[in-house]
């Protein structure tokens, strides 16, 4: 039953300030290393195994300090001592439980595998609706569910009677039911005669953070009962909640690189209807934006001016690059100047000085401290040679692009290495446009057209804009085109094929993070772009152009993705990964192929940043994003595998995660996936892994939109960027294409310790690498499927460039010694397209 007040003064009280029920706490808030936080009950479980058969083979149950955290909608595993950070925190409960009388049957049938939902009808008034699934035998099967629970975090909807009764409890998050669907179930179920009792539809709202319908509802209730004007105040407090939820929603675009459209959410504030500390925030947060232009536009009027003291042929020399840095710094690209910026007024340092600070800023970043303006001026020469270097296909002009390059003066691995991250996408600036329409050049035929730009920059060769969808495009074949090239040589490896959403305001001189997202068997890539940042839509466009007059006279607009991608900040790319009529993931070798050779296509074209790109997948694309990435661990910061089956590899490759976050999601219903999968999941549940297990309540195999938020609170986290090269490699590889980690790769596997993925059986064959680098400035390879390696070297390694650097491979031994030369470094990042960690020597042994 619904809970009713009997007095309208005590449901005021209780609108913000408490609950219906006694407040207790068995909840709590548990504080995770990985900076994310759960709510809900723990319980302590030994395992996540429930296959008996398995339990018996391995000796018995294994006793994990595991945590299960129930948030009544799922459940999250964790290893208690290796992802717990504090102890936990008692919290409220759920305030308002509303329970909701529906026929359900006493008995009948426990559903323990729901297969793939062909549709879903809306939640009526009654709070019921059907379900058309796909039966064993492949045939649409209805179900009937009613909503017999219902919180703030979660709507509990169980089987209703009927000829053949089954129990099914079934949980899904409160916020993936649409208002009207709620309003419905409330009309129908309170008394709309009666304030008390509207007043639980404002509270449950409140509690659910969904304010602005809360304010809808109060509203109406003050208009059909004009005499609770004491209400009033309450609609003003909700009208100050959905504000902070504005104003955090400019903030949060503001640090995803959007400043524009903070700026645009922040000036249409409501300023008069919230209080002073709220009008203030408002204020600050407009006046950090204006801080941060005026503080640009002083900063280019310092350099002007600064230029003006230079000789007239030294100001010849500059008069490019300080053109470039004022049409391209902005919010993203201001702290490269802070050298200059702080020593800008500094009258006591030479104007020439300043100026050095300020380019080689621009070019090398923040700390360059730079203040010779030949060898800035140098600085450019050198940038100017590694982005021709980077963009140019034939291997002969490359060659001597390098000779006209190593006599600069600046010329220096560790310039190189500081200008990398900062230079646009090697396929993406105007020098690599320049050489394409070289090569390339445009028809003579009639005036030349304009080239093609993303928000004033060039577009990237090799890319086309989509012409309904604002920010997406396309690189390589279609999905038509590319399922026929295929067609004839199932297994050969093809070009990069995939798909781009770029969020909002993108710039490419700022490094975006990145999902790589893997789209489902017999699914478009498309809806990856859909589950990541949003469905297009042009509902918001409709209104902009009614507000402009006839939109008939005008241009139309393409429709927007305005999902947690765009929110957030992240570029997603989804690859064209499997061939026609597949219909799982099949380990292979070519899959690996279309999935990371889009991915350096996208990093030479797109401004990704290296250190902050998941990999994620649905169904058997996130089978697929959970082998490659753990084959391959040193290029992702995290994976995030949904509706995933564990197979082959995945038995075994689990030692390969322990420097790679992993976020598995199910539902419990999907075949019960802890005694098919549970041995695979206790693999994770560690000391050494930071992996979380997510399992929906009464769900099958399905997308899990509603998980969409934690997962960005997930990947935004601080602490999930790449993790630092390892000192020590400990790892498994069963593939022949398997053979590069971090810094160590082979050519050759030898034949003996992989297996053919396709021919797979169950005579298991693994082979172990391990690697360390240790003390006296060595490399010592202990144990790995090749009798020939190449190690490559990075300041960023444990090891001493200054010195020579011994490698060993039993009784082998090479030698490195680092003579300043950076042609290693070039051709590992035009081949990689890894520009934040490039590798800048190698050595062979033997």
């Amino acid at each position: 039953m619904f809970f009713r007040s009997t007095m309208t003064v005590r449901v005021l009280i209780s609108l913000f300030a408490g609950l219906v029920c006694v407040q207790l706490h068995a909840e709590k808030l548990i504080p995770l290393r990985n900076g994310l936080t759960l709510r809900g009950i723990y319980l302590e479980v030994a395992t996540l195994n429930e296959n008996a058969f398995s339990l018996g083979a391995d000796g018995g149950v294994q006793n994990r300090p595991i945590w299960m955290v129930d948030d009544g909608l799922r459940r999250t595993y964790i290893h208690r001592r290796g992802m717990v950070s504090n102890e936990p925190v008692d919290v409220p409960d759920l305030g308002l439980r509303i329970e909701l009388a529906q026929p359900v049957p006493d008995g009948g049938d426990e559903v323990g595998a729901i297969g793939q939902i062909l549709g879903v009808s809306p939640l009526n008034a009654y709070g019921r609706r059907q379900m058309t699934v796909r039966g064993v035998d492949g045939s649409p099967t209805v179900v009937h569910q009613g909503l017999t629970e219902l919180t703030a975090r979660y709507a509990r909807l169980e089987g209703l009677k009927a000829d053949r009764s089954i129990r099914l409890d079934m949980r899904l998050a409160t916020q993936s039911i649409d208002t009207p669907a709620l309003l419905r179930i409330f009309r129908k179920r309170l008394d709309q005669n009666d304030p008390d009792e509207r007043l639980e539809t404002v509270r449950f709202f409140i509690e659910a953070e969904r304010y602005g319908d809360a304010r809808r509802e109060l509203q109406a209730i003050l208009d059909q009962f004009p005499e609770q004007a004491e209400l009033q105040t309450q609609l003003t407090a909700l009208v100050e909640r959905q504000a902070i939820q504005l104003i955090d929603q400019a903030k949060l675009r503001r640090q995803s690189g959007q400043p524009q459209l903070a700026e645009t959410i922040l000036r249409q504030f409501p300023l008069g209807r919230v209080g002073r500390v709220t009008r203030l925030r408002v204020e600050d947060e407009i006046g950090e934006i204006s801080r941060i232009r005026e503080q640009r536009d002083e900063a280019i009027s310092q350099l002007k001016a600064l230029v003006k003291e230079l000789p007239d042929d030294q100001q010849g020399m500059v008069a490019s690059i300080i053109r470039e840095i004022e049409a391209n710094l902005s919010a993203n690209t201001l702290p490269r100047l802070s050298d200059f910026i702080r020593a800008g007024t500094n009258q006591n340092i030479p104007a020439h000085q300043r100026i050095a600070l300020a380019i080689a800023g621009w070019i090398q970043g923040n700390g360059s401290g730079e203040t010779n303006l030949k060898l800035a001026l140098s600085v450019i020469q050198v940038r100017e040679l590694v982005q021709q270097y980077l963009a140019h296909p034939d291997g002969a002009t490359r060659d001597q692009i390098l000779a006209r390059l190593k006599p600069l003066e600046a010329a220096r691995a560790e310039t190189i290495a500081q200008l990398l991250p900062l230079i646009p996408p090697p396929l993406a600036s105007r020098v690599a446009i320049g050489i394409d329409r070289a090569i390339n050049p445009p028809s003579a035929d009639g005036d030349e057209v304009q080239p093609p730009s993303i928000n004033g920059h060039p577009m990237p060769i090799g890319v086309t804009a989509d012409q309904e969808v604002q920010d997406m495009f396309h690189v390589g074949p279609s999905e038509e085109d590319y399922f026929a090239l295929q067609a004839d040589s199932p297994m050969q490896q093809f070009p990069p094929a995939y798909i781009v959403q770029l969020p909002p305001e993108y710039d490419p001189l700022r490094s975006y993070p990145c999902v790589v997202a893997l789209h489902a068997a017999g699914a478009p890539a498309e809806t990856q772009l859909n589950w990541w940042a949003g469905v297009a839509t042009n509902q918001f466009l409709q209104t902009a152009a009614a507000d402009d007059g006839d939109a008939s006279e005008q241009p139309q607009p393409k429709s927007m993705r305005l999902g947690q991608a765009a929110r957030h900040g992240f570029i997603v790319v989804a690859p064209r990964w499997t061939r026609g009529g597949q219909r799982a993931y099949e380990y292979t070798p070519r899959e690996h192929d279309a999935v990371l050779s889009s991915v350096r296509s996208a990093m030479r074209r797109f401004s990704i940043d290296a250190d902050r790109i998941f990999i994620a997948g649905h169904g058997a694309g996130g089978s697929a994003a959970w082998d490659i990435s753990l084959s391959h661990p040193d290029i992702w910061a995290g994976m995030i595998a949904i509706g995933a089956e564990p197979t082959k590899t995945l038995l075994h490759y689990d030692a390969n995660a322990v420097h790679m976050p992993v976020y598995i999601v199910m539902g419990d219903k999907d075949g019960r996936p802890l005694k098919r999968n549970g041995a695979v999941y206790d693999d994770y549940m560690t000391y050494q892994h930071d992996a979380m297990f997510v399992m929906y309540r009464g769900r099958g195999k399905e997308f899990f939109y509603e998980e969409s938020d934690r997962i960005f609170e997930w990947m935004s986290t601080s602490l999930h960027n790449r993790a630092k090269i390892p000192a020590e490699l400990d790892l498994i590889t069963m593939r022949e294409n398997d053979r590069f980690f971090w810094w160590l790769e082979w050519d050759q596997s030898l034949p003996e310790t992989y297996m053919d993925p396709i021919l797979w059986t169950k005579n298991v064959k693994r082979a172990t690498i391990s690697a360390v680098i240790g003390a006296n400035n060595e490399v010592r390879i202990s144990q790995a499927p090749s009798n020939a390696f190449t190690v490559w070297l990075t300041p960023e390694m444990e090891v001493d460039f200054g010195e020579p650097i011994a490698i060993r491979y039993r009784s082998r031994r090479a030698d490195f010694r680092f003579d300043g030369e950076f042609e290693t470094m070039l051709e590992d990042v035009r081949r990689r397209a890894d520009r934040r960690r490039p590798f800048w020597g190698k050595v062979t042994i033997p």
